[in-house]
Formats: structure tokens, sequence, C-alpha cells
């Protein structure tokens, strides 16, 4: 008889992450505009405004799992989210950049602190014969929340105190995250902690970090940071070569496609194994950093939007998968803290990095690099985990 995946637990976390990262999509796209025109800071500056809110994030994934074996999941996420609601109010009391960037950063520690827990979360309540489908259901709420917010935080630009009403909004959603828990009432499984010494010294890395999570995470934090000069320049690329049009309609593209396909690749994951999915996502992210550098037609801004969406968006998710699968059971909250930790620094140092070598050689070159690693990590992947992986599905 199949598990059943679609509990209240399930549906509970995964609702609320599509709230959380909503906001956080809301934000992060409008920040800079947000420094620029209300405290007149620099271009240099309104990007810091946005890169700190991830340092944060760091910092919080780095303690979560402490905060996890001493409170347990549950109270982390209620203790988090209230954390998220006070700090959040504090974006009304910003006098300067300083202060903004004080927000910001607290901000981003707890969201780290929150994100973290709530894919914890999904991973423990998810069969263990279901988890490539369930992660890839849950991670649907990130590709949404990913189309959505955005459009409505660049809506709340054009009305009067349009950034008011987008901290409030954030405020608010927070409060119904809070509210819909408490009402459903999460029931965790307990998952028993084996004693071990290196946990219990804060001065051990392996108290941070999970080792057996790192090499796939290596090959997240190189697709985020490629994939960051897609969605930190995406406007400036569209008006450079005439193709704004189509820039407009990248992230709906994008977001379509991850949407068709995740519900089949996470069943086929389940199924054959990680390896049938990862190559064609991999061949296809490239492909479409490809196309994207090479774009003189809207059509190809939008096949390569196509491409990227289904192989960074079922990529993510396959890598998620295989940190979580490596993972000793208790330490499931470390290896998703590894993972999304060094997402969040790809996305996170990506912006800034390229952003000069932009200045250098140009968007087309530095396309053309980012389809180059792609490629290049295709055989890396098979050397480090793929022909691993092939070997431990057949021989299961």
């Amino acid at each position: 008889m199949e598990q059943k995946l679609w509990t209240k637990e399930f549906i509970t976390i995964s609702f609320v992450n599509f709230l959380l990262t909503m906001m956080y999509f809301l934000l992060m796209v409008t920040m800079s505009d947000y420094a620029v025109t209300t405290y007149g800071a620099t271009v240099s500056t309104a990007g810091l405004v946005v890169s700190i809110f991830v340092l944060g994030c760091l910092v919080g994934r780095l303690v979560i799992g402490k905060l996890m074996d001493r409170f347990g999941l549950v109270q982390v996420l209620l203790i988090g989210l209230v954390g998220v609601v006070f700090i959040s109010m504090g974006y009304f009391l910003t006098h300067s950049v300083a202060t903004l960037l004080l927000i910001r950063i607290l901000h981003g520690f707890t969201v780290g602190l929150v994100s973290t827990t709530t894919s914890t979360i999904c991973v423990q309540i998810i069969p263990a014969t279901r988890k490539g489908e369930g992660i890839s259901y849950y991670s649907l709420s990130h590709v949404l929340s990913s189309a959505i917010g955005p459009f409505i935080g660049m809506l709340l630009t054009h009305f009067n105190h349009g950034f008011e009403w987008m901290f409030a909004l954030n405020v608010v959603m927070v409060f119904v995250c809070i509210v819909i828990i408490k009402l459903v009432g999460l029931q965790i499984p307990h998952v028993e902690k084996a004693a071990s010494n290196e946990q219990s010294n804060i001065w051990n890395l392996s108290s941070y970090i999970d080792k057996q999570a790192i090499p796939i995470s290596l090959f997240m934090f190189a697709f985020g940071f490629c994939f960051s000069s897609v969605t930190s320049y995406l406007m400036l690329y569209g008006k450079e070569t005439g193709l704004i049009d189509a820039a407009s309609y990248f992230f709906f593209i994008h977001s379509i496609c991850v949407i068709c396909s995740r519900p089949f690749t996470g069943k086929v994951m389940d199924a054959r194994g990680v390896n049938v999915v990862v190559y064609p996502c991999m061949l296809l992210f490239a492909t479409g950093m490809f196309v994207y550098s090479q774009s003189t037609a809207n059509w190809m801004v939008l096949i390569a939007a196509a491409c990227m969406g289904l192989g960074f968006g079922n990529f993510n998710s396959a890598a998620q998968l295989i940190a979580v699968k490596n993972a000793d059971p208790n330490r499931l909250g470390l290896a998703t803290a590894t993972y999304f930790m060094f997402l969040d620094l790809g996305f996170g140092l990506g912006p800034y990095i390229l952003g000069h070598i932009i200045e250098g050689i140009g968007f087309r070159s530095l396309y053309m690099i980012a389809s180059c690693i792609g490629f290049i990590c295709i055989p890396i992947y098979y050397m480090i985990y793929g022909n691993k992986e092939k070997q431990a599905f057949i021989g299961g």
C-alpha cells in the first residue's frame, strides 16, 4: 500500500513556505530601488542592501542545527516566525542606509532559520518511498512564489506609499503563517539522535555543516552562481539587446516549465534514481545559458527561459534529494542547512562578483562562460557522485 504524501503537515508546511518565499522574492526585487529612491544610495550600496540579506540567511542556517537539537523543529519554526514579524516591523523605523542594512541582515537571519526548518520538516514527514515526489511538490511552492512575489512587488511600487504596503504585507503574511501552524497542530515524527562528541563541540565544523552534503552542495553553488547572472541582470541585458519584451516574460516561462515538470521528475527519481533527471537537467541548463548568450530575437530568450526552468528548476530538487539521502537520519537538519547555505552563497556572491566581470567583458561573454561551467559540471558530477549513484541504484 502506497504511503500517504498529502498529509495536513505536508500541506501546511508547503503553504507556509509559499507565503514566506513569496515575501522573500517580493522584497529582494524591490529593496535596491527602495534604497536608491528613499535614501539616495549609490547602485553599489543598493546592491549591498540586497546581498546582506543573504549573509544573514547564511548565519541563520549555520546555527540552525544547534537550535533544532535544543528546542525541536516546531518550536524553532515558531520562534523564527515571531522573530520575522518583529524584525519586519523595523522597516517602518529605518531612517538611514545603516539602519536599513541592520534590519536586512537580521531579517535574513530569521528567514534563514525559518526556511531551513520548514525544509527539514518537509524531508522528515515525507514517506521514504516518495522522497523525490514529495520534495518536487514541496519545491513547487518555491517556484510559484518566485513568480508571484516579484509581480506583486513591482505592482506595489506604482502605488502611493508602495514600499510601506510591502512591509505591512510582509508582517501580515508571516503572522498568518503563525496562526495556521498553531491551528493545525503539526505532528512531526521523532528522530532518535545518536550521541556524538562531535556534535556537542561548538568549535567543530561538523556541528554546523554536514560533510556528506558538501559535494552536491558545491554543484548548487556553481549553478546558483551562474544563474544569478540572469536573475540579477535580466532587465539590463534585455535593454542592451533590445529584447526587453521577452525579458519581461522570462520568469513566467521559467516558472511554467518547472511547475509542469516537477511532479513528473519527482516520480521518475523515486522509480529510477536521480541520475536520470540530473544529467538532462544539467545539459538543459548549460544549453539554455548558451542560447541566452546568443539571443538576437525574442523567441531565443523564451527558449532559454524554458531550458533554464527545466534544467535549474529540476536539478534544484534533485540535488536537495541527494543531500538528504546521504545524510544520517539525525543530521537531516544539518544536511538541509548545508545545501541551502551553498545555494545562498552562490546567489549572494554572484551578482557582486559577476557585475565586475560584466564591466570588463560584457553580458554575452559572461553568459558563454556560464554555459561552459554548466557543461563542465556534467563529467565532474559523474566522477564525484553520478557513477556511485548508478551502482547503488542498480545494486538496490
